[in-house]
């Protein structure tokens, strides 16, 4: 099939914004344009400061949705144990004698970045080129070419939450790094509540490269078993190089042998805390300032060795009153030892969270503390708080809708405070957005530098109004001066890193550093329809849409271009005409959906108009061999059409309801050409429930549906379809996964075109996990099973029989593995994954490896009976005897061996091992080694 190349100017600034772009409902088609170029935008409904909030909140319950256990409704620590522990298990056999032949293709982006908590410059380097970042669900990277590359130094059989990382400053010891995991607040991989429990403190003692967790720090993975869980700041004494860590209501020291607790909150209550340290080893460390904790407040301590004093706490100096979370950031003054800076949630976010337009007023409080006179300034009213264009209604100051004004730090989901180390009154502060102000003395406040833009809503920093450089992403979690050039200040963010040369220009130009530092967070993917097309589409968290392949321009194969703002949702790609232009299918949280027209370069919005209940992240299903077939889902209804190229917002086919009004979560057709005596759509819902609607595009309610559900299946309500795969030529044969843990999660039939369909239960060695997506491939024949899982993907020639090995282990590793899409006609296989980005492969048959099985050897293994339930025979058909044999399981672990004193044949009693698939290997006299499979019941 012919290859169409797109021109790369669809996406050009116009479209990188956060817009709405042509809201009517009328396009153009011109059928023969095949260049993409900007079109003319209109801007967005604004959004507000609150709404900000409550998204963020909603992306968390999202994902808490996909993992509870739907019984208690919470998130069963013992199973996501269990599920990392297996997933390892997975990772260290690799050498098992399941092998894919699968090659795993990076697919990007390589050149945007993920959320980031943390950076830090190599104090050893003089150039400043070597970094290091930490992505909460991206691992550690590692560059010394100053951002122009990076590499992941963190281990793929380790978590990946990582939230702070330090360097021992001393002479000497500076190849000594340190890295904290666990994220309190704000993750959308998370186990719920925008919780990302992590696995303690790792050390580092070449620079980065190779890493070893800190005894005593190390704790049950997911289960909330220590105060390590959740470690929110490290820092290292320039004198002894003593680690300081802050975590769950606890300030730790390790002196490299020993934990020796500082500072605590009483009995085992915890929450946020932070620790920094001065150049002449005086620490000081804050606990969260809430009511509940009668010990709030900052502290300081001479040597971080006991003799700690209290300098602050709620209500002394007079004003101080942390609010909500009493999450309190600091930052000491290079230049000068007796300051130090605080910046903290105020009392305007006590119990109103989120606040209201329109008495929209700073999130937080900032004070300097100085040493030397035990007294604190508040600096609060310094905070960026614009006035209103029209005094007498605020809520229309522009500024105040867009997350820019006042200072937003979304319940402290993003704060940080940072001061130029040569200038005591030079302070950086990041929420939302990041501000900066050169005195803090004369100057009256804050400016904008960064983050969302004060000129148009929701579009990225693009410094229209700073004259150039790289757009700048929102929500500021790490801002951070070079070492060695105190002019040079680069920011951790939601997306990436970033850098700016010269912090005191008054035009600030950014640059992107996100070059192949790859911490994207995909919630869905879609894959080019088009036969040897390399277009992908993805929908990332508070990422937008983005779009890559150099079948639309794009110079590699991993580079893309972000295309549509805020949360990204469900994507898809339609060809009605085989290489005619294409149309995009894409939208925003909260319900939206949008069309773009390739050929008229032009978008419309196509909602429905009666949708008003479509959860967080807009869910809505093209088909992938029907491309004017879409489905739109709103809550636990339905929306259809059969003209997706056409569609207007008034003319959608309102479908009605699932019974029990369950919530629509998974939509699937069948492959191939549509047949309405054949075809079929699968609808999984919110409360376990799977439907079957025959013949889709001329139902005319699916309230026709067969309900299809295993029996085995939860039905309890929060039970969530989270994917399902049809066989791309057979449609009996269905792949049915679950989110959840503590149920059953995968399931598989063969005779699905029934009205009554039988189910098999083939999770196997994946019960403890939380299945994210499923796809069956069909290569030669063969039928492949994968599934998406939390901790991996996963793939099974035959999951009724063989238990399922993991894929793509030093790629993908242990990264959730959020989209599957399949395009048959060249068995291309896209993989989404919610923190490391996309990758792609061409499926292969998946075999059983037959290890050393000589070419042309005549001593070919028997087995007998095969299956069995006691008793294994073999033998060699050859005339060379057996001398020894082993046992092998799918991992590739040996569980039995022993000699055979030179028989051509032999029996093993099998009775004791579980059911499954095993493997005999025998060695033969002439050293030759033959294998086959055999399977116990």
């Amino acid at each position: 099939m012919k290859k169409t190349t797109y021109a790369l100017a669809l996406l050009s600034v116009g479209v990188l914004s956060y817009f709405i772009i042509n809201r009517s409902a009328n396009e153009t088609v011109a059928a023969n344009e095949t260049t993409l170029t900007a079109p003319v935008v209109e801007k967005k409904e604004k959004t507000p400061i609150e709404k900000k909030y409550q998204f963020a909140q909603e992306r968390l319950e999202y994902e808490l949705q996909f993992q509870r256990d739907p019984q208690t409704g919470i998130i069963p620590r013992d199973q996501k144990e269990l599920e990392f522990l297996t997933s390892v298990d997975q990772l260290r056999n690799q050498e098992g004698l399941r092998t894919s032949q699968n090659v795993y293709i990076n697919r990007g982006p390589s050149n945007l970045g993920g959320r980031t908590r943390t950076l830090a410059i190599d104090v050893s380097d003089a150039t400043s080129n070597t970094i290091l970042a930490g992505a909460v669900s991206g691992g550690v990277f590692r560059t010394t070419d100053g951002g122009q590359s990076w590499t992941k130094v963190s281990p793929n059989s380790e978590i990946h939450n990582v939230t702070s990382i330090a360097q021992d400053p001393r002479d000497g010891f500076q190849n000594i790094w340190y890295y904290a995991t666990g994220e309190l607040i704000g993750n959308s991989a998370s186990i719920g509540a925008g919780q990302f429990l992590g696995q303690g403190v790792w050390r580092s003692e070449d620079g980065g490269l190779n890493w070893e967790q800190i005894p005593g720090t190390n704790s049950s993975f997911e289960n909330f078993d220590s105060f390590f869980d959740f470690n929110h700041a490290l820092a290292v004494s320039p004198v002894n190089g003593d680690l300081f860590i802050a975590n769950f209501g606890r300030i730790y020291r390790y002196d490299g042998t020993t934990l020796t607790i500082e500072l605590q909150e009483p009995g085992n209550n915890g929450g946020f805390s932070d620790v920094t340290i001065d150049s002449t080893g005086r620490v000081y460390a804050s606990l969260r300032g809430t009511a509940n904790n009668p010990d709030n407040g900052v502290y300081t301590s001479e040597t971080g060795n006991g003799s700690w004093v209290r300098i602050a706490q709620n209500g002394d100096p007079m004003g101080w009153q942390p609010g909500s979370t009493g999450r309190i950031v600091l930052s000491t003054v290079p230049s000068n030892e007796n300051l130090l800076y605080a910046l903290f949630p105020n009392v305007n976010n006590n119990g109103n969270l989120p606040q209201t337009s329109p008495d929209l007023v700073p999130d937080a409080d900032l004070w300097r503390y100085d040493l030397s006179t035990d007294t604190w300034t508040d600096f609060s009213s310094k905070l960026p708080d614009l006035p209103s264009n029209d005094p007498s209604n605020p809520a229309q100051n522009p500024e105040n809708l867009r997350g820019v004004d006042p200072f937003s730090i979304q319940s402290g989901y993003d704060i940080v405070v940072s001061v130029k180390p040569d200038d005591e009154n030079f302070v950086v502060i990041g929420g939302s957005s990041v501000y900066r102000i050169e005195d803090i003395e004369t100057d009256d406040e804050f400016e904008l530098i960064g983050g969302y833009d004060r000129v148009s809503t929701f579009l990225y920093d693009q410094n229209q109004q700073n004259g150039g450089g790289d757009e700048h992403h929102p929500d500021i979690h790490d801002l951070v001066f070079d070492p060695n050039n105190a002019d040079v200040f680069f920011t951790g963010t939601d997306g990436g890193i970033h850098r700016t040369d010269d912090i005191n220009a008054a035009s600030i130009a950014w640059d992107n550093l996100n070059n192949n530092y790859q911490t994207y967070q995909f919630y869905h993917v879609a894959l080019d329809p088009e036969e040897g097309s390399d277009f992908v589409f993805g929908g990332a968290q508070d990422n937008g849409t983005t779009f890559g392949g150099t079948t639309v321009g794009q110079p590699n194969n991993t580079a893309h271009t972000r295309f549509f703002g805020g949360d990204g949702v469900s994507v898809g790609i339609g060809r009605e005409d085989g290489n005619n232009p294409f149309r995009l299918y894409l939208g925003s949280q909260g319900g939206q959906i949008l069309r773009f027209n390739q050929a008229a370069n032009t978008f419309v919005e196509i909602t429905p108009a009666g949708a008003n209940s479509s959860i967080f992240v807009t869910y809505f299903y093209l088909d992938p061999d029907n491309t004017n077939a879409l489905y739109y889902a709103d809550g636990g209804t339905m929306y259809r059409t059969t003209n997706a190229v056409g569609v207007n917002p008034n003319n959608w086919d309102d479908m009605g309801n699932l019974p029990g009004n369950q919530f629509l979560r998974q939509l699937a057709a069948t492959r191939g050409e549509y047949d309405p005596a054949t075809s079929y759509l699968l609808i999984g819902g919110q409360s376990g429930g799977i439907f079957k609607l025959n013949d889709p595009q001329n139902a005319t309610d699916i309230s026709e549906a067969i309900t299809i559900t295993p029996p085995e299946a939860s039905t309890a309500g929060g039970t969530i379809v989270s994917g399902f795969a049809i066989h791309p030529t057979n449609p009996d044969i269905v792949l049915a996964v679950y989110g959840n843990y503590n149920i059953t999660n995968i399931f598989l039939t063969t005779n699905a075109t029934s009205n009554n369909p039988t189910w098999e239960v083939v999770e196997r060695n994946l019960s403890a996990h939380s299945i994210r997506s499923a796809a069956i491939t069909e290569v030669n024949g063969q039928a492949g099973y994968y599934v998406g899982t939390a901790r991996g993907l996963f793939s099974s020639p035959d999951p009724r029989e063989e238990d399922w090995s993991m894929e793509a282990s030093d790629e993908i590793g242990m990264a959730i593995v959020s989209g599957l899409v399949y395009r048959p006609s060249d068995n291309r296989l896209l993989i989404g994954t919610h923190g490391n980005g996309m990758y792609d492969t061409e499926a292969t048959p998946l075999s059983i490896d037959d290890f050393a099985e000589n070419a042309g050897d005549e001593n070919i293994l028997r087995v007998f009976p095969n299956p069995t339930s006691d008793v294994l025979n073999f033998r060699t058909t050859g005339a060379t005897s057996i001398a020894g044999y082993q046992i092998i399981d799918y991992t590739g672990r040996i569980l039995e061996e022993g000699d055979i004193d030179n028989l051509s044949q032999g029996t093993i009693d099998v009775s004791a091992y579980t059911n499954g698939v095993y493997f005999i290997r025998a060695t033969t006299q002439n050293n030759a080694t033959v294998t086959t499979r055999f399977i116990k019941r």
